[in-house]
This record gives C-alpha cells, structure tokens and sequence, in this order.
C-alpha cells in the first residue's frame, strides 16, 4: 500500500467531488456508439482519416512533445497535447493510446491505455499508469490520428523509505521564450538527471519587442493567448529534449499568469477582470504541465491545488509550494521599477505568502519522512537585499522581503521540526545564489540554493555590483552571480550535495557552450556551502 500522507500529500483528495472530463475517460469505459456521438452526426469517425499523416508531415499531432511528472513509486503521469496545427485546435475530441515500457524497444510493455482529449481541456492527456515498480526507467509514447509521439524517458520514485545513496536532479527557471534560446535545456537533458523541477515562469505573459523569437500574440490574457503563448514556447527542441529526458515536478511563479500578481490583485490588473485572467492562465498552465489529475481547476471557482510533496527513499523530501494563488497584496502600492520603500510597513503578521490552508498543511508533513534531506521549493529568493536609493532604504516589495512576518513563521517551523538538513531552494531573481539563511534574530536555519535565469535578462555588471556589495555586509559565506543565464545540477547522497551551476555562454545562441560556473558542495549537519 501506498503511504500517501508521505509520498504525495495533496491538500486532500477531489476526485469525489470533480466531474470526470473526457479527457480523463479511458477509452474501456466509453462505448463505440458514445464515442463516435461525441461530435455532430458522428463527424469525429470520418474526420479521423485526413490527420492521419506521417511524423514529418504538416499535420502531425504531436508538434508540443510529450512530458512525464509527479512520480511515485508505482505510477508517474504521462502527458501530451494533440495539436496539428498549434494555434487552430481541432473542434472534435481526439482518441489518444499510451504505453509505458521497460525498454525503449517497447518489447516488455509495463501499462497501456486509451484516453480522449477534447477541446475543453486543449486536447491535453494526463494518463496516470499504475502497478510500476519503484526506482525503475521506463518509457513511454503516445498514438493518435494515424501517428506515433517520440518516445520519452521516466523514471519512479524509490520506494519510501528505502536506501538510497545517490540522486541527480535539475532546477530550473525564468525561460523567456522571446529573449533567448534554450542551450541550457539541451545540456540538461545529456546530464540525464533522475528529476527535473520547474520553480516558475516557464511563460512569461508580456512578448516584448526586442526579444530574438516572436509569440504570436502581444500579450497573453484570454485563454486562447496563454494557450498559443504554451504552445509556442513548446516547438522549442531543446525543451522537448529535457522534457523527454526524466520526469518533472512543477510549480509556478508570476509570469505564468501576469508580472508580480498575488491572488486576485496585481500592480496593473485587480477585480472581476483580474480573476478572469488568473482562471484562465491557471487552466492553460493545468494543460501543458505534466500534473497529476487531483491538480486539475475546480470548474467553480477555476482554483487549482498545486502545492505537493514527494518523497525519494530515505534520501530526500520534496515539499513544494505555491507562492502566489494565497499571497496578501504586496505591503503598499509600488515606486518606480516595482520597488518599496523600507518604510512602507512588512511585517504585520496577517499578510501571507502561502495562505493558511497551506502553511497548515506544511506545518502537518515537513520533515515527516525522516529524510536524510529535507528540500522546501518555493518560487524566489529567501536572503533578503536591501539598498540605498534617493536617500531611503528599498527592497523588492515581491519577494519574501515583502512578507517578512510569514517569512519568518516559516523559518520557526523549520527550526521547531528541526530536521536533517533543512534545504530552500528558489528561482525569480535571475541569478544564481548560494548561502545559508537566518532568521532576524540572528539564528541559523536552513541552506539556500537558487537556479539562476534560463533565458530571462539577469540585469548585468551594474546589478552585481550592487547586490554583491551588499551580501558581503551580511558576514556569511554566499555566491550570487547574476551576470550568466542557466540552471543547478545537484548530485545528492548522504554525506552532501555536489552542485554545479551550469552557465551558458551566450543564451541568445540555441547552440552555446554550457560550463560550470561554480560548484557548490553542501556538507551533510552544516548549512550553507562548504
């Protein structure tokens, strides 16, 4: 039996209060005669044969990739999304076959099954096989309109508890499509990690105009833009490559949705037509993510439940948070350049960075597990930075700058639980960052390491001066550079995490060099690098 409070706790089951979409049907459970009913006059049946093409052919259904995420120790999601053309969907629902392998041969088939994928959903599929065993590769493909999807690479979780002395995984973030290229997804996925996490911002909202890609819309709003904005993003190659290469657990930052919003409220947009436009980006980001089914918006309020927890072997507890559908409203209206004065008021105990509900939830199962690493991902930077600006002292009212009483709420609850190795790890700020954080009493608490930008400007010589000035008043061991796009590769087993930050060159190039900026080495009972 599966421990679910440990493995993977969702803030409670919905599955007996959700309607089953078609997306979500095996085909064992819909008759022929419903099936083919589901459009027009049977339209669906004789529409079927012109998309049959071959895999190079213009109507090619499986143009956005495949994807595989949320693993557990007998079961990892599956998913895809049928699209010939990637910014007109098919008005019909579609039948979509899986199967998942021991081989790449498809030889020793481990699970197989049918889903439709309607229009409702974006003809997305989110197959859930089950009875896998624990700690294994496996792979999987799609077959629908006459075609078959590349081949992806998974992996399960470890059975809890079990021994487990080596780990390898990604962490990633901030992949403007229209600013850069994606050479650091290709040199991830020839790092063959066990797991990749996504910390946010895998769309960014706003196109630009001097970017080096276009998105086919200025602005994503409706759900038909945050869909085309997905869907663009997604012919990338090298993000197909990473997405075929292991499994991703996912949460989302801001430009998911719209630039520094927190609930229903952002610095442009707020009331009926703000939660509008978060409902819609949250159903678009349900549909291109390798999320499990429980994770799907609510049809009456359009909420999602994302945060989540897994757990691999007695090495490592994931627990991951959802930074902006519960946050309060930033503490005070923003200056110029989305900054705050340090006397506009952070620290009253009612404001929020992750709601109730879910700081309960964290307060219930942190550390649980007795991991010998205990890693809470969540979207930014948890060190604070302050400097000097017209005489005042300023910060960046979005971070956990702005939020510092539920800051520290959670640093009491990491100190109180106490467990083995507490571990942040963050993205948001276009830069890499390692160091070891404190409470404002001075205390230590936890390890931090943060991903750095993928593709997202990181603000050049000028910011690092400045930002680096300041952390070296801060008298404690730290790395930050902001001046190289990428991601962490961490290498974690008992005694430590070996951590490379891996640059890239030139992120305006799809085939630049990626090298290791610096590599980082957190020692098992310390805290911060070594």
């Amino acid at each position: 039996m599966r421990p679910d409070p440990f493995i993977f706790l969702l803030q409670g089951s919905r599955m007996s209060n959700i309607t089953r979409s078609e997306e979500e049907t095996p085909m064992s459970t819909v008759s022929r005669r419903h099936f083919f009913g589901l459009s027009a006059g049977g339209i669906l049946g004789s529409t079927l044969l012109p998309y049959a093409a071959s895999a190079q052919g213009s109507d090619y259904p499986f143009k956005l990739g495949v994807a595989s995420g949320d693993p557990l120790p007998d079961s990892v999601v599956l998913w895809t999304r049928i699209a010939p053309d990637i910014f007109r969907p098919l008005p019909w629902p579609v039948e979509v076959q899986w199967e998942i392998a021991e081989d790449p041969d498809f030889q020793r088939i481990s699970g197989h099954g049918r889903a439709v994928a309607t229009p409702e959903w974006g003809h997305s599929v989110h197959a859930e096989p089950q009875g896998l065993a624990p700690g294994k590769d496996y792979y999987y493909r799609f077959h629908a309109l006459g075609a078959t999807s590349a081949t992806g690479r998974t992996r399960t979780a470890p059975a809890y508890g079990a021994a487990l002395d080596r780990m390898r995984f990604a962490v990633c973030a901030c992949q403007n499509y229209t600013r850069g290229h994606y050479a650091a997804y290709r040199d991830m996925a020839e790092q063959r990690p066990d797991l990749i996490i996504h910390v946010g911002d895998y769309i960014y909202e706003h196109a630009g105009s001097d970017g080096v890609r276009k998105m086919p819309v200025p602005e994503a709003v409706s759900l038909a833009d945050y869909r085309a904005y997905y869907a663009m993003t997604k012919t990338d190659p090298h993000l197909q490559a990473a997405h075929q290469a292991a499994p991703w657990m996912m949460i989302w930052d801001d430009h998911e949705t719209i630039n520094d919003y927190a609930g229903d409220t952002s610095p442009t947009m707020h009331g009926p037509a703000m939660h509008r436009r978060r409902i819609a980006a949250y159903r678009a980001y349900y549909e291109n993510m390798p999320l499990r089914r429980d994770a799907r918006p609510l049809e009456a309020t359009g909420n999602m439940t994302l945060y989540r927890r897994a757990v691999f072997g007695d090495l490592v507890q994931f627990d991951l948070l959802d930074t902006r559908q519960y946050r309060s409203p930033h503490p005070c209206p923003y200056e110029e350049n989305y900054e705050a004065w340090a006397s506009c008021p952070a620290d009253d105990v009612a404001r929020t960075m992750l709601g109730g509900r879910q700081e309960d939830w964290l307060a219930r199962g942190y550390g649980m597990a007795n991991a010998r690493w205990n890693m809470i991902v969540q979207t930014t930077q948890m060190t604070p930075y302050f400097w000097e600006q017209e005489g005042q002292q300023t910060y960046r009212a979005d971070r956990w700058d702005g939020y510092v009483a539920a800051r520290e709420r959670l640093y009491d609850l990491i100190r109180n639980r106490a467990p083995a190795n507490p571990f942040l790890i963050g993205g948001d700020v276009h830069a890499f960052m390692g160091s070891a954080v404190q409470n404002l009493a001075g205390e230590p608490v936890a390890s931090e390491l943060v991903c750095g930008a993928i593709s997202s400007s990181g603000g050049g010589q000028d910011r690092y001066d400045r930002e680096t000035g300041y952390y070296n008043g801060l008298n404690k061991r730290y790395f930050f550079d902001n001046r190289q796009n990428g991601y962490a590769l961490c290498d974690v087993s008992p005694s430590h995490i070996a951590t490379q930050l891996r640059a890239v060159e030139n992120y305006t190039d799809p085939a630049s060099p990626v090298t290791t900026l610096k590599a980082l080495t957190y020692e098992n009972g310390a805290l911060g690098f070594a």
